[in-house]
C-alpha cells in the first residue's frame, strides 16, 4: 500500500521539480537583466575601467559587476 502512494505522488513531485527549476532559472535571468540595465545606465565616469590587456574570465567579470552593484546599494 505504501508503494502505491509513492507512485501516485511521483509524477506530481516531478512536475513540482520542473516548475521549481523554471522559477529558479527565470529568477536568475531577471537578476542578470537588472544588473545589465543598471550597468548600462551608469555614467561612464563611475564605471571601473577594465584593462584590455588583461582579459577577465566571464565569471570574474560578472562577479566584479555584481560587487560594484552591491556596493552602490542596487
Amino acid at each position: 500500500m505504501k508503494e502505491k502512494k509513492v507512485l501516485e505522488i511521483s509524477p506530481e513531485a516531478a512536475l513540482l521539480k520542473k516548475l521549481r527549476d523554471r522559477a529558479i532559472s527565470h529568477q536568475e535571468m531577471q537578476k542578470r537583466k537588472f544588473w545589465v540595465e543598471k550597468l548600462i545606465t551608469m555614467p561612464e565616469s563611475t564605471r571601473e575601467p577594465i584593462e584590455t590587456r588583461k582579459a577577465l574570465e566571464p565569471s570574474q567579470l560578472f562577479r566584479k559587476i555584481a560587487e560594484r552593484l552591491l556596493k552602490e546599494g542596487a
